[in-house]
């Protein structure tokens, strides 16, 4: 998931300076460590609660805890298992799973002693090598009992991964490649065991999410194919982007992969619902966890919330749909928390807890892993952009609170300019035509929570919205007060 170039050294420098600032948070919100045993290392890489509330915790190191949040006690559950970077518990029944870099695992306990005795693979279909870079990630369930997950490509930088054996599938002289079946793929799992191939085209996909309506997604890593990091929609038959994982589907069968085009690979693919900003908002996001709390979250409900392994922050993300997909606009959140954040969850109170590790990936914060719990108070309304939607010829801004009127209809309050990205095999992209806009033909609501403006727009770009200065009605000042819409389709 993590890459190391020269080209990296400035974000870790600036974003060190960061764990010595004080905290980003808005108005409302507190966030508490959790004590861990010393005898205990947390790289967390799985959080799901149990039908007793207590939280359960797969780690890199090949454990699942059991954390009672109540008591505060600690108690082993499995132990022995290969960098397990995902877990579902049934809420009903507690029957437990997780993702495991080889397989997918049912952890049982037949004596009821509150320890897994049998670790039954219910699938390992996909292949692996030695390759450090083959991460298996998981897992969400849809309701008819269909489990799915997602697998890293292999590490095949020639001169880097210093082995041949792993110089397989990389497409147009990428870094990325396809050692082993399935590399760069999501697939489903169904209840008899069969695994199913589901979408392609990914390239380091950390987090997976699903909401109440069933759709899920995933997150992607900056790199190679990935001009930075993303929010995507998993669809069976999607083609996400990174080519390599094209030689295991069917239609592919045979095809020398560097033959085709940039071009054409351009226009198979399905372009983000949202792009990170390199380093300035994310860089190794992780699990999309949706707020369907009913409002015990704050004003944010049915809105995605989003942890950044690198930046140790979390993200707020509005989705819309827009010509039939999915595209939106992305805020910064809370920042920077003790740790990197790979996994969210909702507990049964609607507070989020997250599970952070820094281990060998490197992350803002003092410590290496770590749990910590988001709360709101439940009265506050904190002073935020709530979402940006597309209109016919601009935007319209939503807030929580209701905002002084002389700023909202003040063309110095906005500034706002667009990108574009780059697509290739090479690692990366830099920003590319970025432009600057005035606003015109401001209009405020009566009630002054939201605001439209006319900029003009243009399809597969990327629109920072910046606030300057915009304070409520209450005299309180937006906490995150950028936005990033990704734009890939206009309104007609």
């Amino acid at each position: 998931m993590k890459r190391f170039t020269l080209s990296l050294a400035p974000l870790f420098l600036s974003a060190a300076a960061l764990v010595a600032a004080d905290m980003r948070i808005p108005q409302g919100y507190r966030v508490e460590t959790i004590d861990i045993p010393k005898n205990i290392t947390l790289g967390v890489g799985g959080l799901a609660f149990n039908r007793a509330g207590e939280l359960m915790i797969s780690t890199r190191e090949g454990e699942v805890w059991r954390y009672d949040t109540v008591k505060k006690t600690w108690n082993l559950f499995a132990e022995g298992l290969h960098e397990a970077l995902g877990i579902y518990v049934d809420r009903k029944t507690d029957e437990t799973w997780v993702m495991q870099r080889p397989e997918m695992t049912k952890l049982i306990d037949t004596d009821g002693d509150g320890k897994a005795d049998i670790y039954k693979t219910v699938t390992a279909a996909w292949g692996l090598t030695d390759n450090y870079h083959e991460y298996a990630f998981g897992l969400v369930r849809d309701d008819a009992g269909n489990f799915y997950g997602t697998l890293n490509t292999t590490l095949s930088w020639v001169g880097w991964a210093g082995s041949d054996r792993w110089d397989i599938g990389r497409v147009h002289d990428s870094k990325m490649g396809r050692a082993a079946k399935y590399r760069g793929w999501s697939f489903m799992v169904t209840p008899q065991g069969e695994f199913v191939p589901f979408s392609n085209g990914m390239r380091s996909p950390c987090g997976l999410g699903r909401n109440k309506a069933g759709e899920i997604f995933y997150t992607d890593n900056q790199g190679d194919w990935n001009a930075s990091s993303t929010l995507q929609q998993v669809v069976k038959g999607r083609f996400h982007g990174h080519p390599s994982s094209l030689m295991d589907d069917p239609k592919f069968a045979g095809k020398d992969l560097n033959q085709i085009s940039v071009e054409e690979y351009d226009k198979m693919r399905t372009r983000p619902a949202i792009w990170f900003p390199h380093g300035e908002l994310a860089s190794s996001p992780g699990q999309p966890e949706f707020d369907e709390t009913g409002g015990k979250f704050g004003p944010f409900e049915g809105q995605v919330i989003i942890g950044d392994q690198t930046r140790s922050n979390l993200m707020r993300a509005a989705l819309e749909k827009v010509d039939g997909e999915y595209q939106g606009v992305v805020f910064d959140f809370i920042d920077p928390l003790q740790c990197g954040v790979v996994r969210n969850i909702f507990g049964p109170d609607g507070s989020l807890w997250t599970g952070e590790t820094g281990r060998g990936w490197r992350s803002v914060g003092e410590v290496l892993f770590g749990l910590q719990r988001v709360v709101w108070d439940g009265q506050t309304v904190p002073t935020e952009m709530h979402h940006v939607s597309l209109t016919a010829d601009g935007f319209e801004i939503t807030f929580t609170q209701p905002m002084k009127r002389e700023q909202l209809v003040d063309a110095a309050t906005y500034a706002v300019k667009s990108w574009g990205y780059l697509y290739q095999g090479e690692y990366g992209s830099p920003k590319l035509d970025e432009t600057s806009f005035p606003v015109t033909n401001i209009k405020a609501s009566v009630d002054n929570t939201k605001v439209s403006f006319t900029v003009p727009l243009k399809e597969a770009k990327v629109y920072q919205i910046t606030l300057r200065n915009l304070k409520s009605h209450a005299d309180q000042p937006v906490t995150n007060p950028t936005g990033y819409y990704t734009l890939n389709h206009l309104r007609k």
